[in-house]
């Protein structure tokens, strides 16, 4: 299955979570952030309430698919970069002058800069499932289910620990240096895509603590 058909069957999901949180808290305003992370993240972030501790298993679990939705939204960001960056390796390469593709690289330093902005303000609920640190999320479930579930943290930081991004040090002053960057781009989005992929398995796993069925979208 497809993380496109994987994020289509969430939406249930997301939208159950949602539910279950809006009846325990009222909106909160949401952060301005430097770099526009489009509205999916504004709209998770004002469903977090600072400081609220869950009063049962089902909040818990309707607060990690949360935190999962608002990560996604990110990831998708992040993509969004990576593929305008792409782009501009193309047009590098189809420009032999060093001023053009000093321009060129200049943006695409900004572009890797904007990843690490996205990642550092990916944080739901008090948790950052993609940054530079090891952010996680476990739940205790009742007796007779697993005892333990536990969403992971991935790096996507655009650093050698997350994405390794290729750094234009030459301002891609040399087809080699681009190639390079372009192969760490196709790299870094395959990463996210397997990213995307766990976080959706991970938030599946909930179902039942909300009283859906394990499949996605399907409420018992």
């Amino acid at each position: 299955m497809s993380v496109s058909q994987q994020r289509a069957e969430a939406q249930g999901l997301f939208s159950f979570a949602r539910r279950i949180l809006s009846r325990e808290e009222e909106p909160v305003e949401a952060p301005i952030e430097p770099v526009d992370i489009r509205s999916g993240i504004d709209r998770a972030l004002r469903q977090t309430k600072r400081g609220f501790t869950p009063a049962s298993v089902e909040e818990s679990a309707a607060r990690a698919v949360s935190v999962v939705e608002g990560t996604l939204v990110a990831i998708d960001t992040i993509n969004d970069y990576l593929t305008e960056a792409l782009d501009l390796t193309a047009a590098a390469l189809s420009h032999p002058d060093p001023t053009k593709r000093a321009m060129i690289a200049d943006r695409y330093e900004e572009l890797r800069g904007r990843v690490d902005t996205v990642a550092a303000g990916a944080t739901f609920d008090g948790t950052n499932l993609i940054d530079s640190a090891r952010g996680a999320i476990e739940l205790v479930v009742p007796d007779g289910g697993q005892p333990r579930h536990a969403i992971g943290h991935i790096t996507l930081v655009a650093g050698e620990r997350g994405l390794a991004l290729k750094a234009p040090s030459e301002q891609f002053g040399s087809n080699d240096e681009i190639e390079m960057a372009r192969a760490s781009l196709v790299a870094a989005r395959h990463r996210l895509q397997k990213a995307a992929e766990t976080f959706l398995n991970q938030a599946s796993m909930l179902a039942p603590q909300l009283g859906m069925s394990p499949q996605m979208g399907e409420v018992a």
